[in-house]
């Protein structure tokens, strides 16, 4: 631990977009505040939110959920053509002219030691404003899906960039990126993960569960669609299991799982704040195609089936699931009982096979891992900073381009 006595201090970028972009700097911060309480301060932001950004940001941020759940076609189609360099470009030019000002103030106002971003929008605008800065500041990205990640993620002005996989590092090599910048670090999770030390049966007791019976663990949110009727076909399995739903802001969901009588043992939550635990206490993961909540149930060594999945940016998270051997797409409620009774017969044998896989390419220690480095950027030597620029002279190059 640093001995330092006065504190350096992180701005952490992040969007609500989704669950994975805020969960991710929420276990940075983590990680920081327990390798170094006493002398680290990060303060993690959404520009888009929590500064005077333009409404037609706010209102793609605020909704999102609704946006990709009414209409995947049209998101799919946005993603497919948007997924080269030079298409991302052009977003990133209206994207720092949009943002410039709101990450330039968050800088001048909290003079970090350092800058992270965990969202692919602020790589143009945050190294633009570095840019122009007289002592350019390191600026590092993480990369939040596992396999198939938009072109716009690669950016070539963050000093070091934190990728799940070696696909997504092929990815960031044939966008430009040079291979020095890139680290294979896992997607960081909640550092819990990597300290918990009580059995799956000790959690389940600890969480009001039965110890001995498999554990089935169902994971919402508002873009989730489908767990009620996967529950329901639960029904007809024989064998014996019990069953956890967090509902993740689903609030029919929630009530609806609540008031149905099951004919297995069920634990219904909304939200949580101990996801570790209910993990760590689980046998299998039924959830979306998130390659947050992916990562999460890697680092807990936990097989998934995948009942849903975003078009375009999650089925990348799917196939490498699917590679990696620690999980199933489950096409439809009637395949998933097939899927359980043949992971719960014969004493879980494939289940415990498929678990085996999960822990061997998760990732547990990721958020600690990144923190250790956040914490040293500033003793790295980073680009010089190229001539400073006014607001009107970034306006009149960019229409140039």
């Amino acid at each position: 631990m640093s001995t330092n006595t006065s504190k350096k201090k992180f701005v952490i970028l992040t969007s609500d977009c989704g669950y994975g972009h805020r969960s991710a700097a929420n276990a940075i911060s983590k990680a920081m505040e327990i390798h170094h309480p006493q002398d680290s301060s990060t303060v993690i932001i959404n520009p888009i939110l929590e500064q005077p950004a333009p409404k037609f940001l706010k209102y793609s941020e605020l909704n999102y959920n609704h946006l990709v759940t009414t209409n995947p076609g049209f998101y799919r189609f946005t993603y497919e053509i948007s997924d080269s360099r030079p298409a991302s470009a052009l977003v990133e030019d209206t994207l720092t002219l949009a943002l410039y000002k709101d990450i330039n103030q968050i800088i001048q106002e909290i003079h970090p030691n350092a800058i992270l971003s965990t969202n692919q929008m602020f790589g143009g605008p945050t190294g633009v404003v570095l840019n122009f800065m007289k002592n350019r500041l390191p600026f590092y990205t993480v990369v939040t899906d596992l396999a198939d990640v938009h072109a716009m993620w690669f950016n070539n002005n963050p000093d070091r960039f934190y990728v799940a996989s070696e696909a997504v590092r092929s990815k960031a090599i044939d966008s430009g990126i040079d291979p020095k910048k890139i680290f294979i670090s896992g997607i960081p999770v909640n550092p819990d993960y990597a300290s918990t030390q009580l059995t799956k049966s000790e959690l389940r007791v600890k969480l009001a569960l039965d110890p001995n019976l498999p554990t089935l663990l169902f994971v919402g949110s508002q873009r989730v669609s489908g767990i009620l009727e996967h529950l329901e076909e639960l029904e007809t399995v024989s064998l014996p299991f019990q069953v956890v739903v967090i509902a993740g802001g689903n609030n029919q969901l929630y009530e609806q799982a609540r008031q149905r009588q099951w004919s297995f043992p069920i634990r219904v939550e909304n939200f949580v704040s101990n996801m570790p635990e209910w993990m760590l206490c689980a046998d299998l993961l039924i959830t979306k195609a998130g390659g947050l909540i992916l990562s999460e149930s890697l680092a807990a060594g936990l097989p998934v089936l995948m009942i849903d999945y975003l078009p375009g940016q999650e089925e990348g998270n799917v196939q490498f699931i699917l590679d990696q051997q620690a999980g199933e797409i489950v096409k439809n409620p009637g395949e998933l009982n097939k899927f359980v009774v043949e992971f719960l017969k014969d004493d879980q044998k494939v289940l415990k096979q498929l678990s085996s896989n999960a822990r061997r390419c998760g990732h547990p220690d990721s958020a600690l891992v990144i923190a250790d480095a956040l914490w040293l950027a500033d003793e790295i030597q980073v680009p010089e900073a190229t001539p400073r620029l006014s607001l009107r002279s970034l306006r009149e190059h960019i229409a140039e381009r």
